[in-house]
C-alpha cells in the first residue's frame, strides 16, 4: 500500500464533524450526514408555510451532500465514480425542488447558500487529487514526456500536471499533482510511477498528500522592480489570478499534452516567497 496522507484544504466553506464515523459506502456516509443535517439545518416554519415545508427535506439533503462529499476518500476508490454521479444528480434534484417551491417568490438567501455550497463541494471533490510539494529550497523537473507515454499506455483517463521542466520551484510549492477522472487518488501504480519520476528530478519532496481542491502555482511579477516577486498557490476551482502558471498539463483524459523543452539554463533565481491563497494542508485542524 502506497503511503499517502489525506490532508484537506480548509476554507470558509469547510466544516468538520465533531465525531468520526465509520462509513464504507456512499449510502452509509450520506446517511450519517443526513442525520447530522437534520439537527444542523434550521429553517423558519412561521412564514410562507407551504414553501418552507416543501423546502425542508431538499435543504437537509443538500446540506448532507455538502458535508459528505469531502469524505469520499473513506470509500473504496471503485465506488467513487458512482458516488460522484449520485451526488451530482441529487444536487440537481434537490435544487430543482427548492426552485419549484419558490418559483413565484424571491428565494431566501439561506436556501441559495445551501444550493451553492452543495455545488461548490461537488466541484472541489472533482478536483481532489494527490499532490507533491517541494521539501528542499528549490526543485527542478526534467521533461515529463515519459509520464505522458506511460499514462496513455496504461489507459489512465485522469489528469497529471507537473512543474514546467527547467523552471525553479521553491519550498512548500506544489511541483506535481494527479487526479482520477472522478477526482481522488488514481490507482497506486499511477501514483508510484509519477513519484518515481519526480525522485529522479533535482530536489527533495514531501510525502505526497491527498488535497481538495488541487492548486495551480502562479509566478507573480513586478516588471517595475525587474522580475518575479513571489509564487501564489491558488485553487483551481477559484478565479484565475494574475501571473504565469507553472504547473503544465502532461495528460488529460488519456490524451498527451505537448510540453515545451526546458529553457536554456541561466542564473538561478533567488528563492521566492511561496504564498497560499487559502489555508493549506499543514494548517488543517486535527
Amino acid at each position: 500500500m502506497y503511503n499517502i496522507y489525506h490532508l484537506g484544504v480548509k476554507t470558509n466553506r469547510t466544516q468538520n464533524m465533531s465525531t468520526k464515523m465509520d462509513a464504507t459506502t456512499w449510502s452509509s456516509l450520506l446517511a450519517g450526514w443526513v442525520q447530522f443535517a437534520q439537527t444542523a439545518v434550521a429553517l423558519p416554519d412561521d412564514q410562507d408555510g407551504d414553501r418552507w415545508r416543501d423546502s425542508i427535506a431538499p435543504a437537509i439533503a443538500l446540506h448532507a451532500l455538502s458535508m459528505a462529499l469531502p469524505e469520499l476518500f473513506k470509500l473504496d476508490p471503485a465506488e467513487r465514480p458512482l458516488a460522484m454521479d449520485k451526488a451530482e444528480m441529487g444536487i440537481k434534484e434537490h435544487a430543482t425542488s427548492i426552485n419549484t417551491a419558490w418559483a413565484t417568490e424571491p428565494m431566501p438567501d439561506s436556501l441559495i447558500e445551501l444550493i451553492e455550497e452543495a455545488k461548490f463541494s461537488w466541484e472541489e471533490s472533482l478536483n481532489e487529487g494527490v499532490v507533491w510539494r517541494c521539501k528542499s529550497e528549490r526543485f527542478v523537473t526534467r521533461h515529463p514526456g515519459e509520464i505522458g507515454l506511460a499514462m496513455r499506455e496504461s489507459g489512465f483517463m485522469g489528469e497529471v500536471f507537473v512543474a514546467a521542466p527547467g523552471i525553479e520551484m521553491f519550498k512548500d510549492s506544489p511541483v506535481a499533482w494527479c487526479r482520477d477522472q472522478s477526482g481522488g487518488m488514481p490507482d497506486e501504480q499511477i501514483v508510484e510511477f509519477i513519484d518515481g519520476f519526480l525522485k529522479t528530478c533535482t530536489g527533495k519532496l514531501e510525502t505526497p498528500e491527498i488535497i481538495r481542491p488541487l492548486h495551480q502555482v502562479y509566478r507573480q511579477m513586478d516588471f517595475l522592480a525587474g522580475g518575479p516577486t513571489h509564487d501564489l498557490i491558488s485553487p483551481v476551482t477559484g478565479d484565475l489570478p494574475a501571473g504565469q502558471p507553472l504547473l503544465v498539463p502532461v495528460i488529460i483524459g488519456g490524451e498527451i499534452c505537448p510540453v515545451s523543452l526546458p529553457p536554456k539554463s541561466g542564473k538561478p533565481l533567488d528563492p521566492l516567497p511561496v504564498k497560499w491563497a487559502t489555508v493549506h494542508a499543514d494548517e488543517q485542524e486535527s
